[in-house]
């Protein structure tokens, strides 16, 4: 039987776990970047996802696996967050969540956007499916679909 994957909407008990895949996904590159990495602020941009119904809880077999955070622009759809834990990494469900994303967006006939920190090997993921680079900046690369 293959994996179930689906995506709900994070509540305010998920604070916890998105915390914990957002800084274990991302802590090193934003080290790496900018110097150090703010606890206090992530976690208050997490509550205010939740708060605002903004950020999802990925689940793989009814198993919290990552967030997302899909924003739906008038022009495009925007990846603001896509985090998998680590050991739910580089084995397709990245892959299958930006496919299912892509697919909203083509019956829109609109573009997906997202942007990854020059240090994150995820760019490759994003490259392999479609995506190319639209505007850089000293820290990040800005990637878009076709539309």
């Amino acid at each position: 039987m293959s994996p179930h994957i689906t995506v709900r909407s994070a509540l305010e008990p998920d604070a916890g776990f998105a915390y914990k895949v957002r800084e274990s996904s991302m802590r090193q590159y934003v080290v790496e970047t900018w110097g150090e990495w703010d606890e206090d602020e992530v976690r208050r941009q997490i509550a205010e996802d939740i708060r605002l119904t903004r950020l999802s809880v990925v689940e793989l077999d009814r198993k919290p696996v990552g967030i997302l955070r899909v924003d739906d622009q008038p022009e495009h759809v925007d990846i603001d967050q896509m985090f998998l834990q680590r050991e739910h990494q580089r084995k397709g469900l990245g892959t299958v969540l930006l496919q299912r994303i892509l697919a909203r967006a083509r019956q829109r006939r609109v573009p997906v956007r997202l942007w990854v920190l020059r240090v994150n090997p995820a760019r490759t993921l994003y490259e392999r499916v479609g995506f190319s680079v639209f505007e850089e900046t000293a820290a990040s690369l800005h990637l878009q679909s076709a539309a």
